[in-house]
């Protein structure tokens, strides 16, 4: 419970979470509020350089901030690692050319969120991939793919 209070004081900039002040050193710490989430599917930083990977709907806001940066877009899960797009229509392309390769990971297609914080504990920049709704609709993944070569092609 806590760590979902966290998640939404870092999403909305608040200092406090249920009226407790926030530790100044990790209030924007992505290894201790997304990591801990109980929607973390992993937080093994070897799949994509995040440090947690995390279902949570709805997905956070767009924001830049000084100390924390949230990119809304789309996510593919490649099997190794995860691959992150501005948007569904490049990622609609990417798994198109991802089947027709030779490699054989899954390929799910998710609206997603990359939130980027400076990390005090660690001294490095850290991210979360947040994963929305995954995308099914084999005809919705074909008007995404259809977008992305029409833009491609102007």
């Amino acid at each position: 419970m806590f760590a979902q209070a966290l998640t939404t004081s870092l999403i909305d900039g608040s200092r406090t979470v249920d009226s407790h002040t926030v530790d100044s050193d990790h209030g924007t710490s992505i290894c201790r509020s997304w990591a801990n989430h109980p929607g973390a599917r992993t937080t093994d930083t070897d799949h994509g350089g995040y440090s947690a990977v995390v279902d949570h709907a709805p997905l956070p806001p767009a924001r830049d901030t000084a100390t924390l940066s949230v990119l809304r877009g789309a996510a593919v899960d490649v099997g190794c690692g995860w691959a992150f797009f501005d948007g569904l229509a490049p990622a609609a392309g990417f798994v198109r050319a991802g089947l027709l390769s030779n490699l054989s990971p899954s390929w799910d297609l998710f609206e997603a969120a990359e939130v980027r914080s400076w990390c005090t504990e660690h001294c490095c920049d850290e991210a979360a991939l947040v994963l929305g709704r995954q995308v099914h609709d084999q005809d919705e993944i074909d008007g995404f793919f259809t977008q992305f070569a029409t833009s491609l092609a102007a």
